[in-house]
Formats: C-alpha cells, structure tokens, sequence
C-alpha cells in the first residue's frame, strides 16, 4: 500500500527545490518628500547667506545664538554673530569692545578699544571685520550697520543693558538727537531701569569739529553731567562712562574678570 501522505510530502519538496524566485531589481523606490535645502541651511553656509540675524530668526523660529552667513549689503557675504535669544533675538553683533586701562578707569589713558571706522577724531586702532564672539574685539564696517536696522542694543558687564530706537538722534545714522530707550537687563547694583534718552557728540576742542564717539546721556539726572554710555576712541581726553545712573559717575561694576561691552544691531 502506498503511504499517500509521504509521496504527497515528496512531492512538494521537489516542487520546492525548482522554483525559481525572480526580483524585479529595477523597481524604483518610491520618492520621499522633497528636502528644501535653502529651508534647511539658511545663514548657515555662504550660499545662502541671509540679510542680517532678523531675518534667520523671522524663517527659523528655533535659531540659537550662534555664528552665521549674513549679506548686509545684499552682495558680499560674511559671517557674523547673533544673539537670538535676548529681548526676542534677531540681533546682530556689529562692535565688540574693551578698555585700553579699566583698573584706572576715569584717567584719559582710559579708552574704548578697538575703534569702529564711524566719523570720529582718536588714536586707538580702528576696526572694520565683523565681531563673530562677545569677546571677539572688533567692529563691522560702519557703513554696514543702518544696512541691518535703526534699533540698537548696548550689552556689558559693568552696565545695564538697553536697547533703543531712533526719535530724533540715530546712532547708525550719527546724528544727535533724542531716543526711545528702555532698560532689558540690570547689570550694575545701582540705578535699577535706569536708560538714556539722548544721543549727543562733544566737538569742541577736537581736530575737524569730530567727536571722540558717541555719547547717551540721560537728560533726567539732576547733575551738571549726564552721561550713561560714552564711547571714547582716544587716551588723550575724557574716559569711557558706564554709568548706569547717567551721572559720569563710576557707579558701574568694578570687580569684574574680562570687563567689555557690545553694540547689537535689529531691523
């Protein structure tokens, strides 16, 4: 008698070893969603450099505070730094700045270093590369700031930081005049919300009618001398206030490791 159920079994073995299994190896696969690479790699390359800091936190919401590809003149790249988290971000570092003897800070060999390359009479070393760190010290080209916005912000760490806007005055445009300030962090222990509301330059005595820089003073303190933040680019005269009263008193932090400032630029 023959057992049915083996031959069946033998039978769909040898069935089995003579298949042939065929792959179509010239399927494509399916695409995937298209990868926008400007989306991804703006400001962060050459190529797709953006117009300024703003712009990068107006496309990419998540952006950190970082080194990045901006073209303020809309043609030649650089790299500068933003800051994208404070007051809102979008805010391009354009002057990075120490002092030439800030242990002897109101003597006149006391001065802001380096120099930005704005109309004023000095003799320290002028700066025109793009800062690309809070301690990286130069200046951009001045000809490049109004080309990324009126309003600016003064960060240090012996003085309060503020930002303003133009009223009257504009500091990228140089000209005296009032601001629209506002205090956004207390630095020193004096004066807490104090800010300017001015921007005037002093003249007289210097070689061309220039100023040694710019000078935000506020106009509501009730002494002789008002100033807040003066920008002095030279160790013959003056020296460079911190005063977060607005007195061109020394109520700014003393006892401070790398003292230093920085200008910010925002649309």
């Amino acid at each position: 008698m023959v057992n049915l159920v083996a031959f069946g079994f033998l039978f769909l073995m040898r069935f089995a070893s003579e298949v042939i299994i065929t792959i179509d190896v010239t399927t494509k696969p399916t695409p995937g969603p298209k990868c926008n690479e400007k989306k991804l790699l703006y400001g962060l390359n050459k190529k797709y450099a953006a117009k300024s800091c703003k712009e990068i936190k107006q496309k990419l919401r998540n952006a950190e505070s970082g080194i990045y590809w901006i073209k303020p003149d809309g043609n030649n790249p650089t790299q500068a730094y933003c800051d994208q988290e404070t007051d809102g971000g979008g805010w391009t570092l354009v002057y990075s700045y120490t002092f030439t003897n800030f242990r002897s800070f109101r003597h006149s060999s006391n001065a802001n270093t380096p120099r930005p390359n704005w109309p004023t009479y000095g003799d320290i070393p002028v700066s025109t590369t793009a800062p690309v760190s809070e301690t990286d010290y130069n200046a951009m080209d001045f000809n490049q700031w109004k080309n990324l916005g009126k309003e600016f912000m003064i960060k240090s760490n012996i003085n309060h930081w503020i930002a303003c806007k133009d009223g009257t005055g504009s500091l990228v445009d140089f000209r005296a005049g009032s601001l629209q300030c506002r205090n956004i962090k207390n630095v020193a222990s004096k004066c807490h919300g104090f800010f300017p509301d001015q921007l005037i330059f002093h003249t007289a005595g210097n070689p061309g009618g220039l100023s040694v820089g710019p000078d935000l003073v506020r106009s509501q303190s009730r002494t002789p001398l008002k100033e807040y933040y003066y920008f002095d680019g030279n160790t013959r005269t003056n020296w460079p206030t911190h005063d977060p009263c607005g007195t061109n008193g020394l109520n700014h932090l003393t006892n401070v490791a790398n003292p230093h400032g920085n200008v910010y630029i925002r649309e």
